[in-house]
Formats: C-alpha cells, sequence, structure tokens
C-alpha cells in the first residue's frame, strides 16, 4: 500500500547547493542558520543514498532518524489508567 520512509538530517556546508538534494528525496525542510536539511526517502533505499549523499563535496554528514525504533503505541494499558484514577482521588479528598 505505502512505501515505508526514512528521514535523514543532511548537514552541508553551504544552502547553495541544497537544491541537488531533491534528486535524492524529498527534501522537507532546510535550516540556512544551522546548515541542515530534513530530507525522506522510500526506507529500502535509505542505505544506497545515504552513501551517495555523504560523497557529495558540499555534505558534511549524514545522520539517520530514529523515529522507525521509536515504540509509537501511546494506549494506556489497564495498570496505568488504574494507578491515575486513585491519584485523582487522592486529589479530590
Amino acid at each position: 500500500m505505502y512505501e515505508k520512509r526514512q528521514g535523514l538530517a543532511v548537514w552541508f556546508r553551504s544552502v547553495k547547493n541544497v537544491r541537488q538534494l531533491r534528486t535524492y528525496g524529498h527534501v522537507q525542510y532546510v535550516s540556512k542558520k544551522m546548515k541542515y536539511a530534513i530530507l525522506y526517502c522510500n526506507e529500502r533505499e535509505a542505505k544506497h543514498l545515504s552513501e551517495r549523499i555523504e560523497h557529495l563535496s558540499f555534505v558534511t554528514g549524514v545522520e539517520w532518524s530514529k523515529r522507525p525504533q521509536l515504540n509509537m503505541d501511546f494506549n494506556k494499558g489497564s495498570s496505568a489508567s488504574k494507578s491515575s484514577q486513585t491519584k485523582a482521588e487522592n486529589i479530590h479528598v
């Protein structure tokens, strides 16, 4: 259905060459002051693209986003909801 995406933070020397990054993926954000760009690409191509991007003359480094490794399940368990209810009851006393 949808292709999984990987975020890459690309650090560079000058903002002048950032337009070249568009050929490697979707450039989401560019910080002119801190000289980095957030780029999204397909997860299965991310390793190959990050190696190619690192070899560009104006790039100083490439970092991978940590979001795929994070647990994005924010549902509260039954034990967590019970403890919060008891705390709320103690406050109202």
